[in-house]
């Protein structure tokens, strides 16, 4: 059983936001419910079909695959058809053009192991951020100042790829809490890390300092949380 492995309900039905669904079976279903239909991750909107998308498990690898609905599956802004399309953790799923979104989350097992975040690529993977000097390599995790090389490590790291995978998006206070800390939802029955905003903004501190002069390409949204500006 993949304790570790879930969707967390960003936007949907009211009364499901912020829970967690695992994904224990090889299959599951998402669609609307209906009175002989009961798919395994289930919601109200009458935009979602009743068979809309499936997850599925091969080996240690998670798809999602469209089931032909009506109003089409993304995963990070992409549409995603019949074919199998992979899952990688942080990974955002959307449904019914926004009606729905989930955030899949693979964590593993062994929380004694420092885990890196896999992000799916992009096309913007290997160019340079709009400013000159700063290159991003979200395939490598590399970072480039000026043609020299920084290191980041840890949560540094992990902000950086969220934030600027979702450049000129607004990232709130909770999704950084669910996205860096996911570890410290294990063994609870919270939907919410317990990380206060003096951690996530010395976070933010450490990062905007070790990026030099394009430290201030990370913006501060007031009482939201935090961007990444091209």
């Amino acid at each position: 059983m993949d304790d570790g492995v879930y969707v967390l309900i960003k936007k949907g039905d009211p009364e499901q936001l912020q829970k967690r669904k695992f994904l224990h079976k090889d299959e599951s279903t998402i669609g609307r419910r209906g009175n002989q239909l009961k798919p395994d991750i289930e919601f109200s909107s009458p935009y979602v079909s009743r068979k809309h998308a499936v997850i599925r498990k091969f080996g240690q690898q998670y798809t999602i695959s469209d089931l032909q609905s009506k109003h089409g599956t993304e995963v990070n802004g992409v549409a995603v058809h019949q074919t199998p399309h992979p899952l990688f953790h942080g990974d955002v799923i959307s449904l019914a053009k926004g009606v729905v979104e989930l955030i899949f989350f693979a964590e593993g097992s062994e929380m004694d192991v420092t885990r890196e975040f896999s992000f799916p690529l992009t096309p913007k993977a290997d160019l340079k951020a709009s400013a000159a000097g700063l290159v991003i390599n979200l395939e490598r995790r590399e970072i480039r100042l000026d043609g020299n090389r920084i290191y980041l490590t840890g949560k540094d790291m992990d902000l950086l790829m969220l934030l600027y995978q979702r450049a000129n998006q607004a990232v709130s206070y909770e999704e950084i809490m669910v996205l860096i800390w996911p570890e410290r939802l294990v063994g609870t029955d919270k939907n919410v890390p317990d990380v206060g905003r003096t951690e996530i903004n010395a976070l933010v501190y450490r990062l905007r300092k070790r990026l030099g002069r394009y430290g201030e390409k990370v913006t501060t949204i007031p009482r939201y949380g935090y961007m990444w500006e091209e």
